[in-house]
């Protein structure tokens, strides 16, 4: 698994959502053709960690850690709930669907769910990452910390005693 890929990614996933959390920020047409835009990187992302689901759904039932399976739950859960949001989302769509010249009247339903799996989303997402944090800083040092460290000196004495 590339841990590059993943990472910028997982953050272009997770910032894109930040961002269409708050379409008055934005304006409505920003903000519905942007999240059209995101369904691409929710799909790599969950193509990236395909491998994983499946390991965990042979196993989920024998051996498995406890947060191992709280977390494979957790990624149902934010699955379900970003179907939900851009299911609702193009229901309740004032740009993209007219753009295809569809229209669905009876809105109220709609904004009522997609405001509910926004909301409930945001934060299984955050609970998500809370799950992951020790990867999330350890990838993040990795990738935008350490190459800009100055590379230690080896001491010759010490380096010949140990090998080196």
């Amino acid at each position: 698994m590339n841990v590059k890929l993943n990472f910028w990614v997982d953050l272009a996933t997770f910032a894109g959502f930040l961002v269409a959390m708050e379409p008055r920020a934005t304006g409505i047409t920003i903000h519905e053709w942007f999240t059209v835009a995101a369904v691409g990187t929710l799909i790599v992302h969950f193509v990236l960690h395909w491998d994983w689901f499946m390991k965990l759904t042979s196993r989920f039932f024998v051996k498995l850690f406890h947060s191992s399976r709280l977390n494979y739950l957790l990624s149902i859960l934010v699955f379900i709930g970003f179907i939900s949001i851009m299911v609702s989302g193009l229901m309740i769509s004032e740009r993209v669907l007219p753009f295809f010249g569809l229209d669905v009247p009876a809105r109220f339903a709609w904004r009522r769910i997609h405001d509910l799996a926004s909301n409930l989303t945001l934060l299984l997402t955050a609970v998500h990452v809370a799950l992951r944090w020790d990867w999330v800083v350890a990838a993040f040092t990795r990738i935008l910390i350490d190459p800009f460290r100055k590379p230690r000196k080896i001491d010759p004495v010490l380096a010949e005693e140990d090998g080196i």
